[in-house]
């Protein structure tokens, strides 16, 4: 997760302002006159995102820092001021340890240095409910490889010292178009889990106000039907209680409707900016054999993170860590895309077909 406090910091010096750190969660600036005018404060800027009595309001400064983005995603090439060369590595025991087959075996071809894209793909959701929750999520990708490098705030922290502005970078329009849904769906799962919390919490606010609600119109509902029987005599009367009655359990069924929308998720995924860096790695080449169908696929083992990128699966885009492998074309897969048919418990490739044979008897 993207700490809000780095994020402010990398905005910040991105405008021109001077900044310091005092501490978890705090941001010291000098800004300039156009950064100041935009966000109304003086020239100094003092940022608490810590869990202290007296923090910011994080909701509040996201909102307002917001209004120093460009106004579409901004897209920036950097470079490693000195690379240092890429040392060996023992590329058996990597695999051994991080390339998890559960249904084949692997093969090491060859490891070589080299260097390689990796994008950086900063996204901000938006999390609608009875409140509302800002945050950021990270997601660097391999662009050689089409693999995801885990924790990206960790490798940003580590190069950002070293970063300078490419001269030579030309936006690479197509390959970005091919990255960012694997980059959205990578985003969408972490947001996903990091707002289950929330979700739980509404689950039970909304759980509570429906016993509630139930309770009430239960116990009215009673009365009502308890009149009405006394005066089955009369018919007039009958009917109003009749329709007393269904107008209250239209009633209830709209309050019902209403405590839903209110505590319904409404969450909004926005790409805001993207880093290219070239990085080193040392590029490993393996043979992944399933039965009689083998393949050569190419894995990138990032230098700066010191572990293997996780290959992504082939049919839906998600981590495939454990990996799947597919009978016929050796499709690189996750567990839900390696799985049993619901109907005829069949395994079946959701590269290979989308759906089981079975759906079309």
């Amino acid at each position: 997760m993207i700490q809000l406090s780095d994020w402010a910091r990398d905005l910040l010096i991105s405008r021109g302002a001077l900044v310091e750190g005092e501490g978890e969660g705090v941001v010291r600036a000098l800004v300039p006159p156009d950064v100041s005018a935009k966000l109304s404060v003086s020239d100094w800027l003092s940022l608490d995102f810590g869990t202290r009595v007296g923090a910011d309001d994080p909701a509040e400064w996201m909102d307002r820092l917001s209004a120093l983005l460009p106004p579409s995603p901004a897209v920036a090439g950097v470079r490693l001021r000195m690379r240092a060369p890429t040392q060996r590595i023992d590329a058996d025991a990597i695999l051994n340890r991080e390339l998890v087959v559960q249904n084949g075996v692997w093969r090491l071809v060859e490891d070589y240095a080299g260097a390689t894209p990796y994008y950086l793909f900063s996204f901000q959701h938006t999390v609608e409910s009875d409140e509302r929750t800002i945050g950021y999520a990270g997601v660097c990708l391999n662009g050689a490889a089409r693999s995801l490098a885990e924790q990206p705030e960790r490798l940003l922290r580590s190069v950002r010292d070293d970063l300078e502005d490419d001269p030579a970078f030309a936006v690479p329009a197509a390959e970005l178009r091919a990255l960012y849904p694997l980059a959205a769906r990578a985003a969408e799962a972490e947001v996903r889990a990091r707002i289950a919390f929330i979700e739980q919490s509404a689950n039970r606010r909304l759980a509570r106000d429906c016993e509630r609600m139930e309770s009430y119109y239960s116990g009215l509902l009673a009365q009502l039907e308890k009149r009405a029987a006394r005066r089955t005599a009369e018919p007039q009367a009958a009917e109003k209680d009749r329709d007393r009655i269904q107008a209250t359990q239209l009633d209830r069924a709209a309050k019902l409707e209403d405590l839903v929308r209110k505590y319904s998720l409404r969450v909004q995924l926005e790409l805001t900016d993207v880093l290219v860096v070239s990085l080193p790695v040392r590029t490993i080449s393996v043979r992944l054999i399933r039965k009689k169908a083998e393949r050569q696929v190419t894995l990138a083992w990032n230098a700066i993170l010191r572990a293997l990128d996780t290959p992504l699966c082939e049919a839906c885009s998600g981590r495939a860590r454990p990996l799947y492998l597919c009978d016929d074309k050796v499709h690189l897969l996750c567990a839900n895309c390696w799985s049993p048919c619901p109907a005829c418990a069949r395994v079946f490739c959701r590269a290979c077909q989308p759906r089981c044979k079975c759906a079309k008897k």
